[in-house]
């Protein structure tokens, strides 16, 4: 980089510096919109996590019971808009059978989308729900080869050591009442689960670093996500999203420093 190339990045480095303080003390001259990130652990036995899920029939008169009462207390928060984990690509195709769900004409799946989402903004009268996911995976297996190649056998056992200690914890767990299970995923512990994605970021050698290259397509996933909801929000709004709650770190820190959004505690209206 030359000398004049140099003074140029400086003094847009000070300008940007500049900007983002005065972001940060200026008064907004509209209402934030607020935003409520509730993880949620999944409804349906099984999954596509690397942890497979494992609970009871949460269509049981037991269970619905208990999802009637978180529904009561999110309910409180009056959301203007909800938004759910899917593709959204088939956000046309779930408003669809909202529409067919709020005339009689559907029957719900067991899947927290719909016994949370349409529940809830049906409650609400809201005329549609809001979709929001983009694409990434993690190629656990190869990542795990890839430390054990580079002789990262410590990556290896805190790897194995992280995934026992998660599902003794969910095994604890899984009898817990809805509202309790909520609380339990939306705590600052399980929250804090996502600093063992920066065990996996290690694994592999220099010429292949497939968990940097994994956390960097996870980062960015969230990132598109945060993004995406992020484009319908407007001044005022309150915005519930309705998301696996392996994604609440990063959607929590993401909304937290958008300028533009208040974020909103679930664990306030839960307990």
């Amino acid at each position: 980089m030359t000398m004049q190339a140099r003074t140029v990045f400086a003094a847009l480095c000070l300008a940007l510096a500049g900007c983002a303080s005065a972001q940060t003390s200026a008064p907004f001259t509209e209402a934030r919109a607020q935003v409520m990130v509730l993880g949620v652990y999944h409804f349906r036995a099984g999954g596509s996590d690397y942890v497979a899920n494992q609970l009871d029939d949460h269509l049981s008169p037991r269970r619905q019971t208990e999802i009637a009462e978180v529904l009561d207390r999110l309910e409180r928060f009056q959301p203007t808009k909800i938004v759910v984990e899917l593709d959204p690509n088939r956000e046309a195709e779930f408003n669809s059978r909202y529409t067919r769900y709020r005339t009689g004409a559907e029957t719900l799946g067991v899947n927290e989308r719909d016994q949370l989402g349409m529940v809830l903004a049906n409650r609400l009268g809201l005329e549609r729900l809001y979709a929001a996911d983009a694409d990434s995976d993690m190629h656990f297996d190869q990542m795990l080869a890839a430390a054990e190649a580079a002789g990262q056998t410590h990556l290896v056992e805190q790897f194995r050591a992280g995934m026992a200690s998660i599902e003794a914890h969910q095994a604890a767990t899984r009898d817990l009442s809805v509202r309790d299970r909520l609380i339990d995923v939306n705590s600052p512990e399980v929250v804090g689960w996502n600093d063992f994605y920066m065990t996996m970021a290690q694994m592999g050698a220099q010429a292949d670093p497939i968990g940097a290259h994994d956390m960097a397509a996870w980062w960015g996933r969230n990132i598109h996500i945060f993004a995406g909801i992020a484009r319908i929000a407007e001044p005022g709004d309150r915005i519930l999203v309705i998301y696996g709650h392996g994604h609440k770190a990063l959607l929590d820190q993401y909304f937290r420093q958008a300028h533009e959004f208040q974020l909103v505690d679930p664990l306030t209206y839960l307990r």
